[in-house]
């Protein structure tokens, strides 16, 4: 299985890679406008793979609900396309919108992989069958979620910086009144979080 990605490329020469992952039937394409205002200055080489699994409406998930495989065997597409993405892991930034943030938390703190330089969780949470590592150091993670989201509980992302940060992680928590979507309003806090990465 092979996935397809859309490459939004750096201004000169990269600092790393910024990697989004959409949420549930989205678009990758949906995103590219969103990288070019966490990264203005196009320091990293931003990249948006589109999830391999057919999803509602066209659309496509990273994990398929008519599968009987553990969903870590369901991220084995994903996780050989990231080790053909030509940048080290820990200069990599893994990000993600609902569905999306679950795949970022997976790949960027799950047990069997190397750290990232940063995850960022957009109105998603961990998912109870890939629960992070935190037994080894974390990076920097963002979080931002509306308290009016309807789809995934603002509870949900209080959990996760909760237990991060026990953990001993820096989080940068941002917690707005919009409901499930990326909210403009946390926008300068994401640039000044990848400004300072990898």
């Amino acid at each position: 299985m092979t996935l397809q990605h859309i490459d939004r490329p750096p201004a000169g020469d990269s600092v790393g890679a910024l990697v989004f992952f959409h949420g549930y039937s989205g678009d990758p394409a949906d995103f590219v406008a969103f990288l070019n205002k966490i990264d203005p200055d196009r320091r990293f080489h931003g990249y948006l793979p589109r999830a391999p699994y057919p999803g509602e409406g066209g659309g496509t998930s990273w994990f398929d609900r008519r599968s009987s495989d553990p969903e870590e065997k369901q991220l084995g597409a994903l996780i050989e396309w990231l080790e053909g993405v030509p940048h080290a892991r820990e200069r990599m930034v893994f990000g993600g919108l609902s569905q999306g943030a679950n795949v970022a938390y997976a790949v960027g703190l799950g047990p069997r992989y190397q750290r990232p330089a940063g995850v960022i969780a957009i109105a998603g949470g961990f998912r109870d069958d890939l629960p992070p590592d935190l037994e080894r150091p974390l990076p920097p993670i963002a979080i931002a979620h509306g308290r009016a989201d309807e789809s995934v509980p603002v509870s949900v992302a209080r959990h996760a910086r909760d237990v991060l940060e026990r953990a001993g992680a820096t989080v940068l928590y941002r917690e707005t009144h919009t409901g499930h979507g990326i909210d403009e309003a946390v926008i300068p806090d994401l640039r000044s979080f990848v400004a300072k990465l990898p």
